[in-house]
């Protein structure tokens, strides 16, 4: 009987110590490894345009918007036209609107309406998807050909237009009454022009300051942080800014050189344009972004728009 025991006892004791081999042998293997994101890029594609002033012509295209289906809509000044593209180029439609002499900036809404300001009209126009004028919003302040009024629009349906000459935020509903208004340097005290107004993915409004940084805002203006240039760069958000994925696309002063931020602002990726927009110094241009994705750059001065697939 002594002799069986010990041998169940030592047939046990193997058992166990072959299991614990095996389990000590299974959990030292390395595990395999997820495959690497790709590092974050732009490539260019191409671009697009015909200089003129007839209807799918580009003669001085001030505003760019992009919608969902990866369409484009530019605002041009020179021509007084609103045009819709293709992602290739391709003008799709194209209208004018009595009363509407000088198109500057233009958006989107999640439903495709589109939203023009004109300072000389002091209003911003509303058109449905197809072209067809809806509303015209008249402000409540002095037209200005030099003040570069800009439009965003809520999930909500409201409507944001900054009146940087005014220095302030208007908010009307879709049917014209006015809601709330309140002013950015009462927010982020700076002498110059604020803007422009944008609508980011989180619903929150991002607005660009005089001194070159962008303040992240509630849709009543109050803020929930500002931010700043890092790493020696130097942000231009006053000559247009574009918002997608979680990511600001923003110039630099230089009007050359692209950054790219997280909306936390934390860097992501800095792209030198040059090779495309040319060495001279000019003033930076106008971007949005599509859900292709793409980044669109409007080249005012060269009438074109240039076309870049974002790898992130």
């Amino acid at each position: 009987m002594t002799h069986s025991g010990h041998s169940l006892a030592a047939l046990i004791v193997l058992v166990c110590s072959v299991a614990v081999a095996g389990c000590s042998s299974a959990t030292s293997e390395p595990l395999p490894k997820s495959p690497a994101l790709p590092a974050p890029s732009l490539q260019f594609i191409g671009q697009w345009g015909v200089k003129g002033d007839g209807p799918g012509q580009l003669s001085q295209p001030s505003g760019i918007a992009a919608n969902a289906l990866g369409d484009v809509f530019l605002a041009d000044i020179g021509s007084a036209f609103i045009t819709k593209f293709a992602y290739e180029g391709k003008p799709l439609l194209s209208f004018q609107e009595d009363g509407m002499n000088h198109p500057q900036s233009i958006t989107l809404d999640r439903s495709g309406a589109i939203y023009v300001t004109d300072p000389v009209r002091d209003s911003v126009f509303i058109f449905l998807p197809n072209g067809d004028r809806f509303r015209e919003l008249h402000l409540r302040t002095r037209p200005n050909v030099e003040n570069p009024l800009s439009v965003a629009v809520g999930d909500d349906g409201l409507i944001h237009v900054l009146d940087p000459a005014a220095g302030k935020v208007f908010t009307y509903t879709i049917r014209q009454r006015l809601v709330q208004t309140w002013e950015p340097r009462e927010t982020v005290p700076a002498k110059g022009h604020f803007g422009p107004i944008v609508k980011g993915p989180d619903d929150l409004l991002y607005l660009g300051t005089p001194s070159g940084g962008i303040m992240k805002l509630t849709h009543d203006g109050h803020l929930t942080t500002e931010l700043l240039a890092t790493n020696g760069a130097s942000w231009n958000p006053n000559s247009g800014f574009a918002i997608w994925n979680n990511s600001i696309f923003i110039m630099d002063s230089n009007g050359l050189t692209l950054h790219i931020v997280t909306t936390d602002g934390a860097p992501r990726l800095d792209v030198d344009l040059a090779p495309q927009l040319g060495q001279g110094k000019r003033r930076a241009p106008a971007l949005a972004v599509s859900q292709r994705p793409e980044l669109l750059v409007l080249d005012s001065p060269e009438a074109r728009v240039l076309r870049y697939r974002i790898i992130f």
